[in-house]
């Protein structure tokens, strides 16, 4: 399997259209042409006219022609499911897409506004896992509060444009240097959501694996949501490993920085 720097290094630039960005939009709100079988005969019993009128709409967004040329997008392939189901469901199955990695990339630098629920939909796939779910645990993202998601979607937008830009500028093939340069840069990007998160939830005792202490105080102060997050966040290990190390890196540069002044 592919890593996230290959992946961007092997992604080929290219222009997108107006209709090719409606049918992104309705991947990230997992809309596929065609709807529920139990919906679809509702519709044609009640109204073929209506039918008529939703198909002619939904067709807008059915040529994933370009997209799958770019490789931002591909076919869905069907999990657990037996020949006999998959003979079955070909038809359906054949016209359900969903992005690449190339595609939540292109995603995320665009800051296309989407939501947790996506995240999660997405989050087997490479550049979640890389980027995302190496630092929080499916949960904590399943349950983002308003300020909590807004770091998130930062931070993505923030690394996809890097790794993109970085891209750019160089004209080489991918070496070991430019792997290890990436990967270096790609860890400060994660210390530094690790304090942003650290500093924005200091109200509640984030280190601490509980708020009992506090969480009277914590309603009082805070939207019941925020509260919850605040709960969620403390109890994510991966998240208070990425905290720890922040604050180590910051202990670090300060002690380099008081020894730099006293040597001058």
């Amino acid at each position: 399997m592919k890593d996230l720097i290959t992946i961007v290094w092997e992604m080929k630039p290219f222009s997108m259209s107006d209709e090719e960005k409606k049918i992104m939009y309705g991947l990230i709100n997992n809309k596929q042409r065609n709807p529920n079988p139990k919906y679809e005969k509702l519709i044609k019993f009640f109204s073929y006219f209506e039918k008529k009128k939703s198909d002619s709409k939904n067709s807008l967004t059915y040529d994933f022609t370009g997209l799958l040329d770019k490789e931002l997008v591909e076919l869905e392939k069907p999990r657990d499911m037996s020949s006999l189901d998959q003979g079955r469901e070909q038809d359906r199955l054949s016209k359900n897409y969903k992005l690449t990695n190339s595609g939540l990339i292109h995603i995320f630098s665009s800051k296309f506004v989407y939501s947790p629920n996506f995240l999660v939909r997405y989050h087997e796939e490479v550049v979640l896992r890389e980027l995302l779910y190496k630092y929080f645990e499916l949960d904590t993202i399943k349950s983002s509060s308003a300020k909590f998601f807004v770091l998130i979607t930062e931070y993505l937008a923030d690394i996809s444009r890097y790794l993109l830009g970085y891209r750019r500028i160089s004209n080489r093939s991918l070496s070991k240097e430019i792997q290890e340069d990436v990967e270096f840069n790609l860890r400060l990007f994660a210390l530094v959501l690790g304090f942003r998160i650290a500093i924005l939830f200091k109200e509640s005792n984030l280190i601490p694996t509980t708020l009992e202490g506090d969480s009277e105080k914590a309603i009082l102060a805070l939207y019941h949501m925020e509260t919850n997050m605040k709960k969620n966040l403390s109890k994510d290990s991966k998240l208070l490993n990425l905290i720890s190390q922040a604050v180590n890196e910051l202990e670090k540069a300060h002690a380099e920085l008081l020894n730099g002044s006293k040597s001058n």
